[in-house]
């Protein structure tokens, strides 16, 4: 059971990992990180890693710093603090930890099926070059005889 929220317009943030994605680019050059800045999960584990601890009041709502922010403010408490978990592992439970599995967890809830995408895909991929050499080694048997024809 979750405790009930109220950041009823809080944005989900598996779709933000999903739409800043980090090795997409113009082009398909894979240089969107150059260009955008940094990718979704990472981005998320910034945030969550960014906390200064130091907190203002503006307006009746409570603000955070956070480096990672635009702006330097956030109005999400740090949702994290060490030791809330405890690793099978034995890894230390710190923020940045957390924060590197709460990010891929996320990316992973944007996109369940990617890794059984991929898998199909490299699949296809090495079944295609497959083809294209008997393709290739096809035509140059039976082109042979009449190619090169005196």
């Amino acid at each position: 059971m979750f405790p009930t929220s109220s950041f009823d317009g809080a944005p989900d943030l598996s779709l933000m990992a999903k739409a800043r994605a980090g090795f997409h680019g113009p082009w398909g050059l894979g240089i969107n990180q150059v260009i955008k800045g940094m990718g979704g999960p990472e981005y998320i584990a910034s945030i969550l890693t960014g906390y200064t601890g130091h907190e203002k009041e503006e307006a009746g709502t409570t603000f955070y710093e956070n480096t990672a922010f635009p702006g330097g403010w956030i109005a999400m408490a740090p949702p994290l603090e060490d030791d809330l978990v405890e690793f099978r592992d034995g890894h230390e439970a710190d923020v940045h930890h957390m924060s590197q599995d709460v990010s891929a967890f996320l990316m992973w809830a944007a996109e369940p099926k990617m890794t059984a995408r991929k898998e199909t895909g490299f699949l296809v991929f090495v079944f295609l070059v497959f083809l294209a050499s008997l393709l290739y080694l096809t035509n140059k048997k039976l082109w042979a005889p009449h190619k090169y024809k005196d």
